[in-house]
């Protein structure tokens, strides 16, 4: 049986409206005050004090690095237990590491909600794949969003996050980052799936509550932009071998909106660990989905999968 993967970039969500990592700030001031919430403003603050520039306005992050590079700078602080500045010792700056990903998932939340629903990309998408017989196809997300949960549902297809054994049918949708609509659990390490995009709000809810365990402390499930990614809670493990087998087992990968950026280890590792260890010799067709085509793009996935790639540079418009 014919066997097709998509992997899901940044790139597929900004054809809905999402922010690129370089538009999270400013996109951040717009939308989400002022004023702004406490956590919100700790990362003003941060950000004025560490770089020594006034955050007035969303001109100010065009003289500031990106969230990528802010957070990459607060974890490496962490890994060596290293405070940055007289104001920000190790303890403080963990504090505002949770900050930055309650404004990450604040302003994707955003964005999404803004979205006027109806026959965007995803929905299109989602259509299409629904028309396929079940286990044709696999589903790996890099986005925290729900774009594309939320249209297969509308499409009929109830995706299998792979946290758990599957229902028979169902069309799997690996989010190797972690999703907005995810709760996890310390204590029983259980991840919940609701209908709710929660992450930015845990673990400071006391409306949710552990389905098996009933713990209160409930934390979102996601993986910054960071060059010191670090791939917990530990149930993410399943999702990494369930996104590894349908490597194995691809006849074609369709990647969308995504341009294998070098920070990815891990996912540079799944695709070539993938390849490695394939049950027959021909590799998959390979097929990219994007808006701009750097050369420097177009060399690292000609390095990955050879010179036949095929690049569509037409944009994601819900094509297969």
């Amino acid at each position: 049986m014919h066997m097709d993967v998509y992997l899901f970039g940044a790139g597929a969500s900004a054809a809905e409206g999402a922010p690129a990592t370089r538009d999270l700030f400013p996109m951040a001031y717009r939308d989400l005050g002022p004023p702004f919430d406490s956590e919100v403003q700790a990362v003003w603050d941060f950000l004025s004090a560490v770089f020594q520039r006034p955050v007035d306005g969303p001109a100010a992050f065009a003289h500031l690095p990106p969230l990528d590079e802010v957070i990459s700078l607060v974890d490496w602080s962490l890994h060596v237990d290293q405070g940055l500045g007289p104001d920000y010792d190790p303890p403080r700056l963990y504090r505002v590491r949770e900050a930055l990903e309650h404004l990450v998932c604040s302003v994707l939340e955003a964005a999404q909600n803004r979205r006027r629903p109806g026959d965007g990309p995803h929905a299109r998408f989602a259509r299409a794949l629904a028309a396929r017989p079940p286990g044709t196809y696999a589903l790996i997300s890099l986005n925290y969003d729900t774009l594309l949960d939320d249209a297969l549902l509308s499409a009929g297809l109830r995706p299998d996050y792979g946290l758990n054994p599957g229902e028979g049918g169902a069309p799997l949708l690996l989010k190797l980052h972690g999703s907005l609509n995810w709760a996890h659990c310390p204590a029983c390490d259980h991840i919940a799936v609701v209908r709710e995009q929660v992450a930015h709000l845990l673990p400071r809810t006391a409306d949710l509550a552990c389905s098996r365990c009933g713990s209160r402390r409930l934390s979102g499930v996601v993986i910054p932009p960071t060059w010191l990614k670090r791939y917990t809670p530990p149930r993410l493990t399943r999702v990494f071998e369930l996104a590894l087998e349908a490597v194995r087992r691809a006849d074609r990968i369709v990647f969308v909106g995504y341009s294998l950026p070098p920070a990815d280890v891990a996912v540079h590792h799944l695709l070539r660990r993938g390849l490695l260890t394939r049950g027959r010799p021909e590799p998959p067709a390979v097929k990219v989905i994007t808006r701009q085509q750097s050369s420097a793009t177009v060399e690292r996935f000609r390095r990955l999968f050879g010179p036949a790639v095929v690049f569509d540079c037409t944009g994601f418009r819900g094509q297969l």
